[in-house]
């Protein structure tokens, strides 16, 4: 019993000596508290940057039109639904809520090359039901347009990190869950109008038939 109540002593008092040994040893130097402090900073600021997203636009791309022709485009539509960056939120990882129409951009004066193979990409995964990511919250501005609007004034192409796919992102990822949960529901519209299309265009049977049955 002794020796078993020794133990629990050492064990209680050792954090209280590792504490005192630690801030005797930050009072008596000062670069050890500057390199706490550094520590700190640079641990939060870590954290803001991983906390920040400068992808542009997330998108379910439904179709693709290339303008004058798909060898050499000059500029593109892209339908589908679009999440864009908030760029009045802080902390830039923000998003705005889906929006549905269709993009229209122009190549840039730069990296035109660049901005057509991520053209063609964004052509080959059209209707796949995947969400991608493209663009820089930092770079031109896309707008949203509605499918009556017609195709003028297009914006300038941001070429910056290529096209991100969504397994690059978590699957609960804000802008990514609102695009497919999105899609889901216009499925499942989709899916209850053609029911109940179908059900009023089948005809009552009367008169005999009706009645055998």
């Amino acid at each position: 019993m002794k020796t078993n109540i020794q133990s629990s002593n050492r064990t209680h008092t050792q954090p209280h000596t590792t504490r005192h040994l630690l801030t005797t040893f930050l009072q008596r130097n000062k670069v050890g508290w500057s390199l706490l402090s550094l520590g700190i900073f640079f641990g939060l600021s870590g954290a803001c940057l991983r906390a920040s997203d400068p992808i542009g636009v997330f998108a379910l791309v439904d179709k693709v039109a290339l303008e004058p022709n798909a060898i050499a485009p000059a500029s593109i539509q892209i339908w589908g639904s679009f999440s864009l960056a908030d760029d009045k939120d802080p902390a830039r990882d923000a998003y705005k809520s889906p929006q549905k129409g269709y993009l229209y951009y122009k190549l840039p004066d730069e990296k035109a090359d660049a901005a057509r193979k991520e053209w063609k990409d964004l052509a080959a995964v059209a209707g796949t039901g995947q969400v991608i990511g493209f663009g820089s919250r930092f770079g031109p501005k896309a707008t949203v347009r509605s499918a009556g609007q017609k195709p003028q004034n297009p914006d300038v192409y941001s070429v910056a990190f290529g096209l991100v796919k969504s397994n690059q992102r978590r699957s609960d990822y804000g802008p990514i869950k609102q695009l497919l949960s999105l899609s889901h529901k216009e499925h499942t519209d989709t899916k209850g109008n053609e029911s109940a299309v179908s059900g009023e265009a089948k005809p009552k049977q009367t008169g005999d038939k009706a009645n055998k049955e």
